[in-house]
């Protein structure tokens, strides 16, 4: 290769190095890797997200049955259908609450005529023996704590990353639909608290990623006016920043886990979020109570778990905000007052096309004035070498006459 074009091309590469970035003036995120979950833990998650319900077979006087656990819009209409003022009501309450617990009675799928199934089925769980019936109710009890034990988890299967694709598939399905759940009859059921809170974190989720998005185009647009170098801060802010919401997720992950498998309390001990347990009315009592909670507007661990993420999401778009204000004020200190992008004193975005071609044009120019400065600029030129070689071969009959 001549030696002019292979200036050329070292030139070339340091410029490209220049405005696109070397190697080393990447970011380069290498966040803490969690620690796998076992499967068992979380193993309830997606059949209460997806099928709507736990389920447990039984059978009773040879008849096989399915019972299946209940969402709190069950509950509530448990709770405005019965009374517990009385040994009569109670017995009653009960019986409504094991009626509401079948999903099928030999083979026959219920829940799609289940209005005028219920007095049926709770007149036949009255008839029962009463060590029989008390045996049903810790069964399906049972069912329904593994049900909330499950509701809880589904923030920590929200970080898995089976949720972000199970979100692909599922997130213009209603979750209650036959669809969804291959079982007709769900779609009267409502949406549990799992699957509430799983589409609203997915909903965070996914206006988290978008402004990612929007702020790495807003630096990209930046550094082809400030340069690489100009943004190192930038990205060194945003290496920490990521390494950090990384490790809260960890932490709260860790929380999670260890109030619903070791029974700690989330609320103990320092760090950037709370644990939040839910509280899941087992007793009538209890379930009043809830009631009442709700009917004064106090937040659930629902609301809370939303409320969270929402003002994380806040958060992290105002610290995105006051960096890029903050790198603005430094180009202006630095290069005077003109707008960092385009052509006027507000950011905004220039097109990909747009981008490129500015840089094109810059890195011409910035190559021509180069070569300009170079002491014999014409000792390089392949035209002047050819000149001279013709002006040469003339010369000589001349010198040797």
């Amino acid at each position: 290769m001549p030696a002019d074009t292979r200036s050329y091309e070292e030139e070339q590469t340091r410029l490209r190095r220049q405005y696109d970035g070397g190697p080393d003036e990447g970011l380069h995120i290498e966040p803490p890797k969690p620690p796998e979950i076992n499967p068992e833990v979380i193993k309830d998650v997606e059949p209460l997200l997806f099928r709507g319900f736990l389920y447990v077979p039984a059978e009773i006087n040879g008849v096989p049955f399915v019972f299946k656990s209940l969402n709190h819009h069950e509950f509530e209409l448990l709770n405005m259908t019965a009374s517990v003022e009385d040994r009569r009501g109670l017995r009653k309450f009960y019986n409504q609450f094991l009626a509401y617990g079948v999903f099928m009675v030999d083979g026959v799928n219920v829940l799609p005529e289940r209005g005028q199934y219920l007095p049926e089925i709770a007149q036949m769980f009255g008839e029962l023996d009463e060590n029989a019936r008390r045996k049903i109710i810790r069964h399906l009890s049972e069912v329904n704590r593994r049900a909330s034990r499950a509701v809880t988890l589904t923030e920590v299967y929200c970080m898995e990353p089976q949720s972000r694709l199970r979100w692909s598939q599922y997130q213009k399905i209603d979750l209650t639909s036959p669809a969804a759940t291959g079982f007709s009859g769900t779609q009267n059921l409502g949406l549990n608290w799992g699957q509430l809170t799983w589409r609203a974190v997915n909903h965070y989720e996914d206006l988290k990623e978008e402004a990612e998005r929007e702020w790495e185009n807003t630096k990209f647009v930046a550094s082809a006016f400030a340069g690489s170098k100009g943004l190192s801060s930038v990205n060194a802010q945003d290496k920490q920043r990521r390494e950090r919401e990384q490790n809260e997720r960890i932490e709260r992950r860790d929380k999670i886990i260890r109030s619903v498998v070791f029974g700690v309390d989330p609320n103990k001990g320092s760090g950037p979020t709370k644990g939040l347990p839910m509280q899941v009315a087992r007793t009538v009592e209890e379930l009043a109570d809830q009631l009442e909670r709700d009917l004064k507007g106090e937040k659930d661990w629902h609301d809370q778990v939303v409320a969270d993420h929402e003002h994380r999401v806040h958060r992290e778009y105002e610290e995105r905000m006051r960096q890029l204000q903050e790198f603005r004020e430094a180009h202006i200190r630095k290069y005077g007052d003109r707008p960092i992008v385009g052509g006027t004193d507000v950011i905004e975005g220039l097109s990909r096309d747009e981008v490129r071609e500015r840089i094109r044009k810059r890195q011409e120019e910035t190559a021509r004035r180069l070569s300009t400065q170079r002491a014999y600029p014409e000792a390089f030129d392949p035209k002047i070498a050819e000149f001279r070689q013709k002006w040469a071969s003339l010369r000589s009959p001349k010198r040797g006459g």
